[in-house]
């Protein structure tokens, strides 16, 4: 079946959206109220004349990803349908221009609502700032960025096919072939050094694959600058940015690993021993990142990991202070559970504070089921293991049949859970 790469990061990146309008469905019907909870009407990115009603935003996301969805599919059966590579890469450029047309179009057309909350929160983002005021939904917009990093990777290899067909002459070997004898074997070197570019992304995807843990990254550090020295929310913050620090090396382990066993190079006498040593370290980042993460996910991500003694899972990093730290800006916006004070529940609806909650959950829950929190912590244990897969040099998941198409829609999944958990937390604080 033809189905690209470059197709590959399409559908996912639509499955992320449809998953997000999904999250705003589902709270939007168990009585959470998505904007105060992920402070959206307090970015300052935000026009007044924007229309903040749930119903009508996860109703203008799934609209927005229907119609950008039909894009896709459009060019995928037509570059199915064609034989020819130069005019499949050239019906694939078009889709890509087309979609970032409809992003970005500035009229008011075509859900300009949340097409100016995405690229408004990119922005921000993206934006190198210390000072600025990180909002709950810049928190979550830069988290589901990460479960998509892999994916920038991809995306330099599909813009430098794109680059191959435009500027094929770039793209080529410098050689000559006006050699006498040596004609053929220049050419079979040509041949073969154009098959090879846009194979494989190199240093380069290795970098692309840090920046959105590079985005998160800063964010921690910006709200720990802004905490109460040796508070409680500064210990946490810090020790958030370790977890997203902790990738890297994973990443950059990662990377040598595939170099050395792929594409061949330290061919001496000391490469078994410098494979058996990257993945020995590679062994232990990885399991340092993937349990802390998991245990973050729990603890603080989800609040979860309570005792009826009152002892919690997030003590072990961040005990709450007896006295709650006062915040040393103050331009910070107000918390989630602020802004839910005022229009969002009122004490009837608020589940009530009890010592016989469920062993490891919390006393305050959103949803009557409790069997939905065991599960998303059991598969938020096991997704997050299964992702190093993709990393492992030892698992070519690479060469199995869409093999990386389906672990990262496996982790696209395990990201809409954390979502919708953690906005459930907020709301029930």
């Amino acid at each position: 079946m033809y189905f690209p790469a470059a197709f590959q990061v399409l559908f996912l990146a639509l499955l992320a959206a449809f998953g997000w309008g999904m999250n705003l469905r589902l709270l939007s019907r168990a009585g959470v109220k998505v904007r105060p909870v992920l402070q959206l009407a307090q970015l300052p990115t935000t026009h007044a004349d924007i229309d903040w009603v749930d119903d009508g935003l996860y109703g203008n996301v799934f609209r927005l990803a229907a119609v950008l969805s039909g894009i896709a599919s459009i060019g995928w059966i037509l570059c199915a349908m064609s034989r020819d590579p130069a005019i499949q890469t050239a019906i694939t450029l078009l889709t890509y221009i087309v979609i970032i047309f409809v992003l970005v179009v500035p009229r008011r057309i075509l859900c300009y609502t949340v097409r100016r909350q995405f690229l408004g929160l990119l922005a921000r983002i993206v934006k190198p700032s210390m000072t600025d005021p990180v909002c709950l939904a810049d928190v979550v917009m830069a988290d589901i960025l990460t479960s998509c990093a892999r994916m920038f990777a991809d995306l330099f290899l599909v813009g430098c096919q794109f680059g191959k067909f435009i500027w094929p002459k770039r793209f080529g070997a410098d050689l000559s072939a006006s050699q006498g004898g040596l004609s053929a074997l220049v050419q079979f070197v040509r041949d073969r050094h154009e098959q090879d570019a846009c194979t494989s992304s190199g240093m380069a995807g290795m970098l692309l694959v840090c920046v959105p843990y590079g985005f998160r990254l800063r964010q921690c550090i910006n709200e720990y600058l802004k905490a109460a020295p040796g508070s409680s929310d500064a210990r946490r913050h810090m020790a958030n940015a370790i977890k997203y620090a902790s990738s890297f090396p994973v990443i950059a382990l990662s990377a040598t690993q595939r170099q050395v066993t792929v594409d061949g190079i330290m061919e001496t006498k000391y490469s078994d021993w410098a494979l058996h040593a990257a993945f020995g370290l590679w062994v232990a980042a990885v399991g340092f990142n993937s349990l802390y993460s998991f245990y973050w996910d729990v603890a603080f991500d989800w609040n979860l990991g309570h005792s009826s003694s009152g002892w919690k899972l997030s003590d072990l990093i961040a005990p709450v202070d007896d006295k709650p730290p006062v915040e040393m800006s103050d331009t910070f916006v107000e918390s989630p559970a602020e802004a839910l004070q005022d229009d969002t529940f009122s004490e009837s609806t608020l589940p009530s504070t009890r010592r016989d909650f469920p062993w490891m959950l919390r006393p305050c829950l959103r949803f009557a089921s409790h069997k939905l929190y065991y599960i998303a912590m059991a598969l938020d244990f096991l997704l997050r293991v299964a992702w190093t897969m993709k990393l492992s040099s030892y698992i070519q998941i690479d060469t199995m049949a869409y093999g990386a198409f389906w672990l990262n829609a496996l982790e696209i999944y395990r990201r809409w859970q954390w979502t919708f958990l953690r906005i459930e937390k907020e709301a029930a604080l």
